[in-house]
């Protein structure tokens, strides 16, 4: 009966000690000395100027409210513009090529030998994905860049004490998009991009865990969250080629179309 009243009072010591209220984070120390937006602004567009292309070897993770998928890819971005998506199966052989630029979306099916565009890619993907992703939108985001920053009318800057590092807030020239971009203090490199429109979030993205690569900074996980629409891509990048050039080739492809 001790025993039990022992263990009993031993469990009861646990839960109210698990129910104390914790101590309030305490705020992050600033840097010596703040930077000026002029500042962080040169130093965002230095660094996206420096990276030209991307290859990679990708596991990408799509979650929406009914499914998950996990695929395989190769990566290959030029620029600013252009991205090729190779998914592959279990032995490394491509199942599916999208290649996205400009002009259109295109994806070939090696096993039909069939070529679709632009709208029947969409409905392909919603079919398989239970969702569909304007890669347009993102190449530059997983190129590690913050999207159109050229064309952003950076309006101000400040420190937050809770996350340690800059928020910027921007509208885009052209379409007058209001953003949001959270930029590591020590390196300046962008961590986190939300963006909005008719007073919407369309989509927030997060570039973590960056290493270094021939001399850039790039990160090797890159999220993009769509909360309208309740879905998510994960990219998780394994030894990327950062300006080792693409082919001449890589983004056509010289087969017949689907119809």
């Amino acid at each position: 009966m001790k025993r039990n009243l022992k263990l009993l009072l031993c469990l009861l010591a646990g839960v109210l000690t698990a129910c104390e209220t914790l101590p309030p984070p305490r705020p992050v120390e600033p840097p010596a000395q703040l930077l000026t937006l002029d500042e962080i602004s040169q130093q965002l567009t230095t660094q996206q100027e420096g990276v030209h292309n991307i290859k990679s070897m990708v596991k990408s993770a799509i979650k929406t409210r009914e499914n998950n998928h996990n695929l395989k890819q190769v990566l290959l971005i030029d620029g600013e513009t252009s991205l090729r998506l190779d998914t592959l199966n279990l032995f490394g052989q491509p199942v599916g090529v999208l290649i996205s630029d400009p002009t259109q979306i295109l994806l070939y099916d090696p096993k039909s030998n069939k070529l679709y565009r632009n709208m029947e890619v969409w409905d392909i993907m919603m079919r398989t994905f239970g969702t569909v992703f304007d890669f347009r939108e993102y190449i530059s985001v997983f190129s590690g860049k913050i999207p159109r920053l050229a064309l952003l009318n950076l309006k101000g800057v400040r420190w937050d004490s809770k996350t340690g590092n800059y928020r910027i807030t921007a509208v885009d020239s052209e379409r007058n998009d209001p953003l949001e971009i959270e930029v590591e203090p020590k390196t300046l490199l962008p961590v986190r991009l939300v963006k909005w429109e008719d007073g919407k979030q369309v989509y927030t993205v997060r570039w973590e865990n960056y290493q270094k690569v021939e001399g850039h900074l790039f990160p090797h996980t890159i999220t993009v969250q769509r909360p309208q629409i309740g879905d998510e891509l994960v990219m998780k990048f394994n030894n990327p080629l950062v300006n080792q050039g693409v082919p001449e080739d890589a983004f056509r492809l010289n087969v017949p179309g689907s119809h």
